[in-house]
C-alpha cells in the first residue's frame, strides 16, 4: 500500500509563504506546476496548485515515479487509513465483520461477546430482542437496515472468496491432471 510519507511533497503553504514573489507557476523537484487562484467570501486570494493529471484545484501534490499528481490520481493512503483500507477480498471481508459486530453491539451492547465471533451471522431477531429504552423507532429501523447492509455485503465477500478458492482448486487439479497425462506419455514413449 502506498502512503503519502513515501513520496516528496509540494504543500501550497510552503509555496506562499512569500506572497508577493508568487507566479502563475512554481518549480519543484524539476517539475513546472500550475498555480490557481480562488476569492474566498471573506475577501482575499486562496491559492491553490493543479494536478497536471486531473486538472483540480489541489493543497498538496506528490513527486510519484517522476510525475507531480494529487493523492486521489496516485492513490495514495494516509498512513492512519491502512487499517481501512481493503486491497483484497478477504480483507473486505473482515472489515464488514468488524463493522457488523460493532453495530450489533451498539443496538444489544449486553451480547458483546456473541457479536464478536467472526462468521456469526444469525437472524437479527435471534440477537437483538427490543429496541434500546430512549431509542426512537426511526433510529433503531435505520441501524437494523445498516445490520442488513452489512449482513449481505459480507455475505456476498464470503461467496466471492469461496468461488475464488474454488476457482483456484479447479485450476491446480486441471494443472495436476496435465502434469500426470505427461507422465504417463513419457512412460509409454520411452
Amino acid at each position: 500500500m502506498r502512503k503519502v510519507t513515501d513520496y516528496k511533497q509540494l504543500n501550497i503553504k510552503d509555496v506562499v509563504s512569500d506572497i508577493h514573489s508568487v507566479k502563475d507557476y512554481v518549480r519543484f523537484n524539476e517539475h513546472t506546476v500550475k498555480l490557481t487562484t480562488t476569492s474566498p467570501n471573506y475577501g482575499g486570494v486562496r491559492y491553490w496548485l493543479v494536478c497536471p493529471i486531473c486538472d483540480k484545484r489541489k493543497g498538496t501534490l506528490y513527486d510519484v515515479n517522476s510525475v507531480m499528481t494529487c493523492r486521489d490520481c496516485a492513490k495514495l493512503y494516509y498512513p492512519l487509513q491502512e487499517n481501512k483500507v481493503q486491497r483484497d477480498n478477504f480483507s473486505q471481508f473482515l472489515y464488514y465483520d468488524r463493522l457488523l459486530s460493532k453495530a450489533r453491539t451498539e443496538l444489544n451492547p449486553k451480547f458483546e461477546w456473541a457479536f464478536y465471533s467472526n462468521l456469526r451471522y444469525d437472524p437479527i431477531t435471534l440477537s437483538l430482542h427490543n429496541k434500546p429504552k430512549g431509542m426512537h423507532w426511526t433510529i433503531y429501523n435505520s441501524k437494523i437496515e445498516h445490520i442488513d447492509k452489512l449482513i449481505d455485503k459480507a455475505l456476498l465477500l464470503y461467496d466471492v472468496i469461496n468461488i475464488g478458492e474454488q476457482q483456484h482448486a479447479d485450476e491446480i487439479s486441471k494443472q495436476y491432471d496435465t502434469i500426470l497425462r505427461t507422465q504417463i506419455n513419457t512412460k509409454y514413449i520411452i
